[in-house]
């Protein structure tokens, strides 16, 4: 990158601009329709009169005010077309107040509890705000049917799925003795809750229970509602020894949940977990303890690794010998690149010769002001991820690469050299020619499952011309450019821009016009306003493999609950 596109950075992203300052700048308001040289004037801001119609989905999220929980933590609206104008008054659904208890053989239990709401099928593209309750410390409640252990409010008349975690928290027994954290003791539990219609001043019960034999031992015939118990020894040649501090739980095959509690190796390698009485077929997943010596993430497979005629389980695990390895990070100048960080990452540690086990390894380093790292990895290919700290003057952009072999006789690496990051500039004005300044330009990194690199999200905001530059890693952005409401323009949104070094920096150029206006009023259950709450407008667009909902606008309910979400007729660019 050159030095005049650096000090263009600099000046552009340097700049910051308090609300009232950009009102004075960017203001689309008027008296009637003289004032609009694009659209028409209505409700005192011009709005588009193109006949443009945009379909959209409404979220809304509870005020901080309402600290009662009058309102839901979150709710949906589905698609709906709108035009210029477009009224949508909005009624959010009653809520109820959740009471329940946590045992396990009349001992509480604590857990965090997660209650996320199931989503009808015309907002299902969009994430319900998840629900956390934790239990009390000392039971509440003043006699034996309203004591109570959590409290949540949830949306009458809804299903959710719950999930209960054990926490670190130690089990009390009976005695008043401390017998182990929860999460040692018992596994998570996944549930179905359905908020039956009902008086909604009075609270609805959920109480839970442990299944009771969870402590009785698993057998060959039965390996679920139990507690199966294990030793895990590593094998080097003829060598056998017992690996203490490792960490052992249960993985379900097709969901990926944790169905057990969560074991330690102790000093023989011994350990025990209790597996959920729902849980499916599962994999023993036993990762490395922080601090302890480099140890493989294995997953074994029960029903290949175990005797199907023994009670007593073994899990064999090949020592692998630690490699330390060193390099060099560097950018395309030969410049070192300090404070970089190294993601290592090997998924077939045992290259498939060890039937019912699968391995694999991470590691990570930090170089130094010279650019040098050095990290402890066990023999095999890795996939690598650099990550240079953000940097203005420098650019650095993130650098990911394939199949590195690590092994005994290749402990050092040619120097990593990370990319410079892509240029992007535009210029933002409105439909009247004048400069948008002041405005917040977001290119937000969409992610991708194929890679351990994460590009990373940018934001500038504009300078007296409207002009702006930033510097982004290779990869696809979502480009939002964000106008506050009160200006009365919309946002802008150009989705899956592609940034890549082989297409080179882009320039982009953004013109704000009249918006198509969706006004109504937020109001709760019992009809009366909903002030103060965050709502959101949402498009979808089609990428090709499938379709995904994208923010396009956002605003808060006034006192009276009234609301006003401005649209952009189209997408930018």
């Amino acid at each position: 990158m050159t030095r005049p596109w650096t000090l263009l950075l600099v000046g552009i992203a340097g700049c910051s601009f308090s609300s009232s300052e950009m009102a004075m700048v960017i203001d689309n308001s008027c008296v009637d329709d003289t004032g609009c040289q694009q659209g028409v004037c209505s409700d005192r801001i011009c709005i588009d009169d193109s006949g443009a119609s945009v379909e959209v989905a409404i979220e809304v999220l509870r005020s901080s005010s309402d600290v009662w929980g009058l309102t839901p933590a979150s709710w949906a609206f589905g698609a709906e077309q709108a035009s210029s104008p477009t009224t949508r008054d909005l009624q959010l659904p009653a809520t109820r107040q959740v009471r329940g208890t946590v045992r396990w053989n009349d001992l509480r239990i604590p857990a965090t509890l997660r209650f996320v709401r199931r989503m009808a099928d015309s907002v299902q593209s969009l994430t319900p705000v998840a629900v956390e309750a934790q239990t009390l410390r000392e039971e509440a409640g003043a006699d034996e049917l309203t004591r109570f252990d959590f409290s949540a409010i949830l949306v009458a008349q809804e299903t959710y799925d719950v999930v209960v975690l054990p926490s670190t928290d130690m089990v009390m027994a009976a005695t008043g003795e401390a017998s182990a954290p929860a999460l040692r003791s018992l596994p998570p539990l996944y549930l179905e809750l359905v908020i039956d219609d009902g008086d909604p001043g009075e609270p609805f019960r959920f109480d839970i229970e442990f299944p009771s034999d969870l402590a009785s031992p698993c057998t060959t015939s039965e390996d679920t509602g139990c507690t199966l118990e294990a030793e895990v020894l590593s094998v080097d040649g003829l060598t056998e020894l017992p690996e203490a501090g490792l960490q052992v739980r249960a993985i379900e095959m097709e969901t990926g949940r944790i169905v057990s509690s969560i074991g330690e190796t102790d000093e023989t390698g011994r350990v025990s977990i209790r597996i959920s009485d729902t849980a499916a077929d599962y994999w023993i997943r036993i990762t490395s303890s922080v601090g302890r010596a480099p140890f493989p993430a294995v997953s074994v497979d029960p029903d290949v690794v175990f005797d199907s005629q023994s009670e007593t389980r073994f899990i064999y695990i090949p020592r692998l010998p630690p490699v330390r390895y060193t390099g060099t990070v560097r950018d395309a100048n030969d410049a070192a690149v300090p404070g970089a960080t190294l993601r290592f990452l090997s998924t077939g540690i045992f290259g498939g010769s060890q039937l019912g086990l699968e391995g694999s390894f991470s590691g990570s380093a930090t170089t130094n002001e010279d650019g040098t790292f050095s990290v402890e990895l066990l023999p095999g290919y890795y996939s690598i991820s650099v990550t240079p700290p953000a940097d203005v003057e420098n650019n650095w952009g993130v650098l990911t690469t394939e199949a590195l072999l690590v092994g005994e006789q290749l402990t050092a690496a040619e120097a990593f050299i990370v990319p410079p990051q892509i240029g992007l500039q535009g210029l933002v004005t409105t439909f009247r020619d004048e400069a948008a300044s002041g405005v917040t330009i977001v290119a937000r990194a969409r992610s991708h499952a194929d890679s351990i690199a994460m590009h990373r999200s940018q934001e500038v905001v504009s300078n007296s011309i409207g002009a702006f530059a930033m510097t982004v890693d290779e990869g696809i952005y979502d480009l939002q450019v964000r106008v506050p409401s009160e200006t009365g323009f919309a946002w802008l949104i150009e989705p899956n821009l592609a940034m890549s070094g082989d297409r080179g920096d882009l320039s982009r150029s953004y013109r704000l016009v009249p918006p198509i206006p969706v006004r109504g009023f937020l109001r709760a259950s019992d009809g009366s306003p909903a002030a103060g709450a965050l709502i959101r407008g949402y498009l979808s667009i089609d990428d090709g493999g499938g379709s995904r909902r994208i923010q396009i606008a956002e605003t808060t309910s006034r006192e009276d609950g009234s609301y006003e979400l401005l649209i952009a007729p189209g997408l930018g660019e």
